[in-house]
């Protein structure tokens, strides 16, 4: 079986959705499940909703509520015409829920991790709806499920963390016997639900991670990602113009290359197909016939040059008050404070004396952060710096390392963080 995941670019509107319709179609032969992001930016605009409501902006809120539902009613217009039916009174009732919890936010003035979860997750069931719909409408064999039964989650709000053993359970109990060739499952990518019932979120771009969970669970025999671009390059073609794509990755190459900043797979996604051994293909939903990347066991064997830019990271120099050595018991005491107070670390270097992060660090955290240390240590950072990584490199590449305030490098590795220009 397959499992596919379109997002919200490749459902951002009536044509794109008929696009999506016609890749299902084409690989109807093979029983399939099909996660879909909301549609366009529709979880932007939802949080800015719920912001616009916690700071009591009134008009602004229900005119933000206005345009998105303007913008679903325009696409539900466009394919179904007169015709909506129930797809429109299920679209209602989801715009009556979203209203519910506009005017809690508008009243209690607040906005909590939890509340955040359930506004948000009402993207991908209108987009879901709205595409299991209009298969439907095309007399085309098609199931519509709702993840936040199936995903079971903690209560760790807008990042929670999958428990597998019941999500595996329910997605083989409730999916597998549905799967027949000719149908279509079509669920929600980024959401689930705790124990209880609660609605969560696996963190912003989690529906390739969604889709990756269900290959899992389903033992399926590809993934297939659609986007907008056609594969994997090897950089931003925003910050490079001699850009190329990868025709093969191997598991590995794409676990550092998401967990560095490449944009184009969410970093969760390759755990658990590589557990499976299930290959994950990255597509173009503008050009089926384009072969994309497949990513898999298989290393390339012609290596190519990476270059991969993360921004907005922070630099930490830290330095025991006593001039102590940097020894274990130094380091515990730093990493159970990061560890406590969030950070999320991608670079350390440690000499004698003192220690090098390079991190994400949103100011909160990192003010958290300094607290716990303050009493033992002496403490240094620098933000807005870009963290750049350069896989498979060569000589040529080291003088892009010049004048960094952190230098890393291994066989085939390169790691640098410099300031912003």
């Amino acid at each position: 079986m397959l499992v596919m995941k379109f997002g919200g670019a490749s459902v951002k509107d009536a044509p794109s959705i008929r696009n999506v319709a016609e890749i299902i179609a084409h690989h109807a032969a093979h029983p399939m499940l099909v996660v879909i992001s909301a549609s366009g930016k529709t979880t932007n605009h939802l949080e800015e909703l719920a912001f616009l409501a916690k700071s009591n902006q009134e008009e602004a809120t229900f005119r933000k509520l206005g345009n998105i539902r303007t913008y679903h009613q325009a696409i539900l217009d466009e394919l179904f015409g007169e015709n909506a039916g129930t797809v429109q009174e299920k679209v209602n009732n989801f715009f009556k829920e979203i209203k519910r919890i506009v005017q809690g936010i508008l009243l209690l003035e607040e906005f909590p991790p939890r509340t955040y979860d359930r506004i948000v997750s009402f993207g991908e069931l209108l987009s879901t709806t709205i595409v299991a719909g209009y298969l439907q409408h095309q007399q085309k064999d098609c199931l519509w499920v709702d993840a936040r039964e199936l995903v079971k989650t903690d209560a760790n709000y807008q990042a929670a963390n999958v428990i597998w053993s019941l999500t595996s359970k329910n997605i083989q109990e409730e999916i597998g016997p549905q799967l027949q060739p000719g149908r279509s499952i079509i669920t929600q990518g980024f959401i689930g639900s705790t124990i209880s019932g609660k609605t969560t979120t696996l963190g912003r771009e989690g529906s390739d991670y969604t889709a990756s969970i269900f290959a899992h669970c389903l033992q399926a025999e590809k993934l297939m990602v659609w986007k907008d671009v056609r594969g994997i390059l090897n950089a931003d073609p925003r910050l490079r113009t001699d850009t190329i794509k990868i025709d093969r990755l191997s598991y590995e190459e794409a676990v550092e290359m998401t967990f560095y900043g490449a944009s184009v797979i969410h970093p969760k996604t390759i755990k658990p197909i590589f557990n499976k051994q299930i290959p994950l293909l990255v597509k173009c939903f503008l050009d089926v016939h384009e072969d994309g990347t497949r990513i898999s066991e298989d290393v390339n064997p012609e290596p190519i040059t990476s270059y991969i830019v993360k921004k907005n990271q922070t630099f930490i120099h830290i330095k025991p008050k006593d001039f102590s050595f940097m020894d274990e018991r130094l380091m515990q005491q730093i990493f159970n404070h990061v560890y406590k107070s969030g950070l999320k670390v991608n670079l350390v270097q440690t000499t004698a004396i003192s220690m090098m992060l390079c991190v994400d660090a949103p100011e909160a955290i990192m003010e958290e952060f300094k607290a716990l240390l303050l009493d033992d240590f002496v403490i240094e950072t620098e933000s807005e710096l870009k963290l750049f990584t350069i896989m498979n490199f060569n000589i040529r590449d080291l003088k892009q390392a010049q004048d960094a305030l952190m230098v890393q490098q291994n066989e085939n590795k390169l790691y640098f963080v410099k300031r912003e220009k």
